[in-house]
C-alpha cells in the first residue's frame, strides 16, 4: 500500500512538472510562430490554454471522480497529452490543407495574410499573372498591401506573405510603364 501511494507521488510531481514545461514551451513556440493563433484566437485560448489547464486537472478528477488510484491516474492522464499532441498536429495539418488552395477570400483576409506563402502554388497555377494588367491583379489579389523601400514606385505591387518579429516574405507583382505584369518576384526582408 505504501509503494502505490510512494508511486503516486513520484508520478505525480513528475507528471505536473513535465506537462506544465511541455505546455509552456508549446505556448512560447505557437506565439513565435503563430499558426493557430493567426488563424483564429478563440481556438489558439481553447488549444493553448483550456485544454491543458483541464489536462493538468485530470489526475484529480480521475483519483477523486473515478476512484482510481493517483499512479494510475497520473497514467491516464499521460495518455491524455499524448491525444492532445495528435489534436496539435491534425489541427496544424488541417490549417495547412486550408490555406493551400487560393482563393480571394483568403487572401484578402486582414487576419490571414500569414497564410499566404501557402496559397502561392495554387495562385500560380490557376492563374498566370504575367500579362495581366494592373486593374485584373487588383481584381484578383486585390489592392496592395504596402510599398517596400526597394520597390516604393508606381511599377511594382506588394503584398505580405509572412511576416515576424523583424522580417517578412513578400510577393512582388512588377509592373511595366503601361501597368502590364512583366515578372513577379518573392522577396525576404531583414
Amino acid at each position: 500500500m505504501k509503494k502505490d501511494k510512494i508511486l503516486g507521488i513520484v508520478l505525480g510531481i513528475l507528471f505536473y512538472v513535465l506537462s506544465s514545461i511541455f505546455f509552456l514551451f508549446l505556448y512560447v513556440i505557437e506565439a513565435i510562430t503563430g499558426s493557430i493563433s493567426d488563424f483564429s484566437s478563440i481556438l489558439f485560448y481553447i488549444v493553448y490554454l483550456v485544454i491543458p489547464m483541464i489536462i493538468l486537472m485530470l489526475p484529480i478528477i480521475f483519483k477523486f471522480i473515478f476512484n482510481k488510484k493517483f499512479y494510475k491516474s497520473v497514467c491516464y492522464s499521460a495518455l491524455m497529452i499524448i491525444f492532445y499532441i495528435l489534436l496539435l498536429f491534425l489541427l496544424q495539418l488541417g490549417i495547412r490543407n486550408y490555406f493551400s488552395t487560393f482563393t480571394k477570400e483568403k487572401w484578402t483576409n486582414e487576419n490571414w495574410h500569414g497564410f499566404r506563402y501557402l496559397m502561392i502554388e495554387d495562385l500560380e497555377k490557376q492563374y498566370d499573372l504575367i500579362g495581366m494588367n494592373k486593374e485584373e491583379i487588383y481584381q484578383i489579389l486585390g489592392e496592395e498591401d504596402r510599398k517596400l523601400n526597394e520597390f516604393n514606385d508606381s511599377n511594382s505591387l506588394c503584398y505580405s506573405m509572412r511576416n515576424g518579429f523583424f522580417e517578412g516574405d513578400y510577393y512582388i507583382v512588377i509592373l511595366n510603364d503601361e501597368d502590364i505584369v512583366i515578372d513577379i518576384d518573392i522577396t525576404h526582408y531583414d
